[in-house]
């Protein structure tokens, strides 16, 4: 069996014994014969499932497991985990802690360092990707994902809509700050203009019945004041590659950004259904549940992959040939007390983000 499938029986299973507290993400449409491939099922297991409360359930073909994010904490004794489900046919199931973070202002502090890099080449200053950014209007702060070209081969900065786009409230031409403005302090580096806010892709709050999850995209693209002042390197570790592919389970990931720095994790897998995250820009009125579909929960090595303020970064893998490409965006984050860092990473793939902007990652590009 596909990992996809355990994971769509499980969610269906859960649904119909009331273990989803805001319902079902998808349509229930589990059979008598596929209820049968779920082992154990007891009643016990059903009641700690219920105390537990599942929020969503991830796939990972690679390693033929599905991954169950509960609101309270994992079951963790012997007697509790041996009463719940444990394999779907052949797909092992595996339990974590999983409770979306909301999405507003960022008020976390870097874990080291400044929130931003610069690059000194030859004597000229360039501000790198990875750094921090903000609204011109409000204090906050994101992440500098990367550089893009469209196909005039104008330049633009790509982060979230969230960050530079105001959950699509920010006005055209709305300036960009560098550091952003939550990061302004004495001695770091004085605030520029990095750019203008130019296009927002579509972030509509609303139930999956209501609105299309799989057109919500949490991205924005700004035009860049002075070329001259930035570079393609994300921070200190890599440059950005020129390529771009798949975000999938089970992949080996890096990303630099605002708050952690360079970071290392791995796809622990896709969300089943649509993905439901709060957001906020109060500076405008707004708050209200985005969800999306694909989604992408991500994990460190050792260490938290990201944290608020890292919003926008930019997820790299090395793909087959040894190349470094562009796979995903950070979006946000989960609570998980099992995780490194206490937290979990969720991303958006990359790919239908740069088509939706019809623009391309830069790469070498004052280096």
């Amino acid at each position: 069996m596909q990992a996809q499938e355990a994971a769509r029986i499980f969610h269906d299973w859960a649904s119909i014994e009331g273990m989803l507290p805001e319902g079902p993400v998808t349509t229930v449409q589990i059979t008598e014969a596929e209820k049968a491939l779920i082992s154990p099922v007891t009643d016990l297991g059903k009641q700690v499932l219920r105390t537990k409360q599942i929020l969503s359930v991830s796939f990972n073909e690679a390693a033929s497991e599905i991954v169950v994010f509960t609101k309270r904490a994992a079951p963790t004794t012997k007697r509790q985990k041996a009463s719940i489900p444990q394999k779907i046919a052949n797909v092992s199931v595996v339990y974590r802690q999983g409770v979306q973070n909301p999405v507003g202002p960022t008020n976390s502090l870097p874990f080291s360092g400044p929130t931003y890099a610069v690059r000194n080449i030859g004597g000229q200053k360039f501000y790198a990707c990875g750094s921090s950014i903000s609204v011109g209007n409000n204090r906050e702060a994101g992440t500098f994902g990367a550089i893009v070209r469209d196909s005039s081969t104008k330049l633009y900065g790509l982060t979230n809509n969230h960050v530079s786009g105001s959950c699509s409230f920010a006005p055209v031409g709305l300036p960009i700050l560098a550091p952003g403005i939550v990061d302004v302090v004495p001695g770091n580096l004085s605030p520029f203009t990095i750019g203008f806010h130019s296009v927002a892709l579509k972030m509509a709050p609303g139930s999956a019945d209501n609105v299309i999850p799989s057109e919500n995209l949490d991205g924005a693209i700004f035009e860049l004041s002075s070329h001259a002042r930035v570079s393609s390197f994300q921070g200190s570790a890599y440059d950005t590659p020129a390529q771009a592919g798949a975000l999938i389970a089970n992949m080996n990931v890096e990303k630099v950004g605002r708050t952690t720095g360079h970071t290392h994790g791995r796809v622990l897998g896709q969300v089943h259904g649509p993905h439901p995250i709060q957001y906020s820009a109060a500076i405008y009125g707004f708050s209200g549940i985005v969800r999306f579909d694909p989604v992408f929960a991500i994990v460190g090595n050792g260490q938290l992959f990201s944290d608020g303020g890292d919003s926008g970064s930019l997820i790299t893998a090395i793909d087959g040939n040894g190349d470094r490409i562009g796979v995903g965006i950070v979006v946000g984050g989960m609570n998980d007390g099992s995780a490194p860092g206490g937290k979990i990473t969720i991303a958006l793939p990359l790919l239908p983000i740069l088509q939706g902007f019809g623009v391309s990652l830069v790469s070498g590009y004052n280096i």
